[in-house]
């Protein structure tokens, strides 16, 4: 394991999560946090006062998906693969659990449901072709 190109991985991961959430979540389906009063979900300048810790258990989880990356799997490949797992894993692990426990709809944690895969899959895909070095071989484990 590298712990640069890990830590280079990692971040690449999370600007893509980031990027891909903001379209998603702050653009295409944003309308469908509206139906939710305060207290549900964090608002404006409260949301903007706890966005550090969004931000740090996110690069905290990619980096951990990164380091189990550098252990099994090369490429982008193995990369996306693992990161459809982790996204399949934490639908059912956040998002099911989720709408079990706070007070959103049905629709609202479908749209998270099938986000959640193609959003850690586009992690994985940035993980593998960031992490792989080019002197390696591409050896697929996962």
């Amino acid at each position: 394991m590298n712990k640069g190109r890990v830590l280079a991985a990692a971040a690449c991961g999370t600007i893509a999560f980031f990027i891909y959430g903001f379209a998603i979540h702050g653009k295409l389906i944003a309308k469908d946090y509206i139906a939710y009063p305060e207290g549900v979900y964090r608002a404006g300048e409260d949301a903007q006062s706890h966005v550090v810790f969004v931000l740090a258990g996110r690069f905290v989880a990619i980096l951990i998906f990164t380091i189990i990356f550098s252990k099994i799997g090369r490429g982008a490949g193995a990369g996306a693969r693992l990161g459809l797992l982790f996204g399949i894993f934490m639908a059912g692990a956040f998002i099911a659990v989720s709408y079990g426990t706070i007070h959103i709809g049905g629709k609202l944690a479908v749209e998270f449901a099938f986000s959640e895969p193609i959003e850690w899959t586009l992690v994985g895909l940035v993980v593998g072709l960031v992490y792989r070095s080019h002197s390696e071989p591409v050896e697929t484990y996962v």
